[in-house]
């Protein structure tokens, strides 16, 4: 007697597809045990230290956009006092160069 009922591992999704070739339905039965994980601590501790080294980058990168802030803030305050000083000095038409 021919055997009806086929089971084989879908190579995409590890589960195992069972087919009923009298009625020609298909069913995932289980999934398979993933070779090679890691367990779950593992996981954990790993997804920790991630989150610690992007904290840290984090904090890095705010630290010196705000030291890039004060620095063009005192480079301003520079370029407002020079031209408080000079207000005999006109700037250059860029046109009457000509």
């Amino acid at each position: 007697m021919a055997e009806t009922v086929f089971t084989f591992d879908c190579p995409c999704c590890n589960k195992r597809i069972e087919i009923d070739t009298r009625s020609g339905k298909a069913r995932a039965v289980r999934p398979t045990e993933a070779k090679g994980g890691q367990d779950l601590d593992q996981l954990l501790r790993s997804q920790k230290q991630h989150q610690k080294k992007l904290d840290d980058m984090f904090r890095q990168a705010k630290d010196s956009e705000s030291l890039r802030s004060e620095s063009l803030q005192k480079q301003l305050e520079r370029a407002k006092d020079e031209a408080r000083r000079d207000k005999d000095e006109r700037p250059r038409n860029p046109f009457d160069l000509d």
